[in-house]
């Protein structure tokens, strides 16, 4: 609640809202937050909102869509400018990964700029990199997250490589937060409720596991060559879908892992 006694007006800045990792963090806190907080939903990627289905039907939530500024489009101050009066109404920033990094940009633009009101804090959070970033930055990229990061109050990240780059390439060393990504793994002590489609475990055998989006930058292959010389009674079960399906399969089948 904020001070006044009012749900908190949370507006959540987002990439795309496709289901995925951070998408399923932020729908989870959403739910946890239950009445406390009213949110309201932005996507970079306007048709991309698969992940409301895991919002439960009593939080309070808005998906203004062609109601609020775009979160992608050209760089300028005009574009800024709508941004930040329609985010600073406001009491809590929250932008994830690079598709909301215009949104970033005009709140550190226009945080101290012709408004009476104190601006809403702003929490980015950073998830990782696509296949073009994955090994060295993008220079342009860099240089924008360090202009517009200045005016974060906290960056958050999962991995202690994300921290280092944060501190490093966007210098936000005093403000970053890690938060590991993790697993509640007592959830899961009385096994699976539904069977993974055609797999089922023989006895003795030891499975080695992963979910994921089947995407280049995931490098499966390279699981699936470090699972190959293992002995017999280990397998491996890869659940997911994506451009790398086939790519892995000719892998395992590279490798002699029919099964």
């Amino acid at each position: 609640m904020s001070d006044e006694g009012h749900p908190v007006r949370i507006l959540h800045l987002h990439s795309s809202f496709s289901l995925g990792g951070k998408e399923a963090r932020a729908t989870r806190l959403m739910n946890l937050m239950e009445g406390r907080a009213h949110h309201t939903i932005l996507s970079a990627v306007p048709d991309a909102l698969g992940a409301r289905e895991a919002i439960d039907p009593g939080i309070v939530v808005d998906f203004p869509g062609d109601a609020a500024p775009a979160l992608h489009g050209r760089p300028g101050l005009s574009r800024y400018r709508q941004l930040a009066r329609y985010m600073f109404r406001f009491d809590l920033l929250l932008s994830y990964n690079w598709g909301s990094m215009d949104a970033v940009m005009a709140h550190r633009l226009f945080r101290n700029r012709w408004w009476d009101q104190v601006p809403p804090n702003l929490v980015h959070h950073e998830d990782g990199f696509n296949e073009d970033e994955s090994v060295k930055r993008n220079w342009k990229r860099n240089l924008f997250r360090r202009h517009a990061l200045k005016g974060a109050g906290a960056v958050v990240v999962p991995s202690m490589l994300l921290q280092r780059i944060a501190a490093e390439e966007w210098g936000v060393a005093g403000r970053i937060e890690l938060i590991r990504n993790g697993i509640d793994v007592a959830a899961y002590a009385d096994g699976p409720t539904q069977p993974i489609p055609g797999f089922e475990r023989r006895p003795g055998e030891v499975v080695i596991g992963t979910v994921a989006g089947l995407r280049k930058v995931k490098d499966l292959p390279r699981l699936v060559r470090a699972v190959a010389p293992l002995p017999p009674h280990i397998r491996l079960v890869i659940v997911g879908e994506g451009p790398e399906r086939e790519a892995i399969l000719a892998e395992a089948a590279a490798c002699g892992m029919t099964g």
